[in-house]
């Protein structure tokens, strides 16, 4: 029931994804797409994006540069804006 609620609004790994974290009772959920976060966090879910575990990463100094990591990610085929990118890597100083 839960799960097909879900899928009224959401894509089916989104919508899975909530109902999983809420059944293991994950500590934090992965989401980057702007209704699945804004629903994940109306469930009691915490929330983050990729781009803020790319920072986390960077802080924790697993990675030294999160620009070609982005890079790679978005010729794999992930997508951001060009606004979200040139924002976020202005932001930490990458560009």
């Amino acid at each position: 029931m839960y799960l097909s609620f879900l899928l009224n609004d959401l894509d089916a790994g989104e919508a899975e994804s909530i109902v999983i974290a809420k059944e293991i009772e994950a500590d934090t959920l992965i989401i980057d797409e702007r209704l699945g976060y804004k629903i994940a966090q109306s469930q009691g879910l915490s929330v983050i994006g990729t781009l803020t575990v790319l920072l986390m990463a960077k802080k924790r100094r697993l990675i030294q540069e999160i620009k070609p990591v982005l890079d790679e990610m978005i010729e794999k085929g992930r997508w951001y804006s060009r606004r979200v990118y040139n924002h976020f890597l202005r932001s930490i100083g990458e560009i």
